[in-house]
């Protein structure tokens, strides 16, 4: 039984596509769901920075919340614009608009300080992982069953079709399996190891979470064991994944010229976020 909940841009007022009039009129133009298996079958694409996940994922609810955003594939531009003079911020729009799916996703992106150019589903994982900002997940178990999505994980139809976001953590959505993991390792466990030590502060290199156990992310790992009275051997083993989940995550967001987006608001909603400037 489905327990994460998604949200998207699904349908106008009539049920289609194209002719409603702009903002929400039912409630369910742009809304939450249950996940669902799609028939076109899901990619899951997740932020490389914890801290971008969440904010996908606030501004996705914020989105769904708000009756000004409707659903109009022929005007999917206008939200865009709309929430451009306010940072992209979909709680703080105030005029009646119109978006659609991927339109509503670069949306959230771009509030996450994620700039990407305009695309649709069909080009979405490629402009995803092109921006350098998502890794994609692969396997079963991302694609056919909720358990191991997290909040601000983004879902793609393989096809043209549609696309969606997480806004809950899956039943399973931090359990790594515990595979000990030392250099020359590659893969989806390393990643998730990556992503917990970014999580903590932690560089892992300057390509993020890639799945890759090089040099840069054995060094995370010795640091992370020196810092909490492990042994340090540069292997993550049962001790070392116990102390990654255990200890007490912090973000820290750095902005590089983006003047909209203001370090309070990173505060704001994500409570603990550590936020410097340059």
């Amino acid at each position: 039984m489905s327990k994460v909940i998604i949200g998207s841009a699904r349908g106008d007022e009539n049920g289609g596509a194209r002719g409603g009039r702009a903002g929400d009129q039912t409630g369910g133009e742009v809304s939450t769901q249950k996940w669902y298996k799609h028939s076109k079958g899901w990619m899951v694409f997740r932020p490389k920075s914890p801290a971008a996940a969440d904010m996908i994922a606030w501004d996705m609810q914020a989105a769904c919340d708000n009756s000004r955003i409707g659903y109009d594939q022929d005007d999917r531009l206008t939200l865009y614009d709309a929430a451009k003079s306010v940072r992209f911020d979909c709680a703080k729009v105030t005029e009646n608009c119109e978006t659609d799916c991927s339109a509503l996703v670069r949306v959230c992106c771009a509030y996450a300080g994620i700039d990407l150019p305009n695309f649709n589903t069909a080009a979405e994982p490629r402009i995803l992982l092109d921006s350098g900002a998502f890794v994609e997940l692969t396997g079963e178990k991302y694609s056919d069953t909720d358990e191991y999505l997290r909040r601000g994980d983004i879902l793609c139809t393989r096809t043209q079709g549609h696309t969606a976001v997480a806004l809950t953590d899956g039943a399973k959505a931090y359990d790594t399996g515990d595979r000990t993991l030392r250099r020359g390792d590659r893969g989806d466990d390393v990643a998730e190891m990556q992503r917990m030590l970014l999580a903590h502060g932690y560089s892992v290199g300057p390509d993020g979470a890639d799945g890759v156990f090089g040099a840069a992310t054995e060094r995370a790992v010795k640091s992370f064991q020196a810092h909490n009275g492990l042994e340090i051997d540069g292997i993550c083993g049962q001790k070392t994944w116990k102390k990654l989940r255990e200890s007490k995550k912090t973000y820290t967001v750095t902005i590089r010229g983006l003047s909209w987006l203001d370090a309070e608001d990173i505060r704001s909603q994500i409570p603990g976020a550590e936020v410097t400037e340059e």
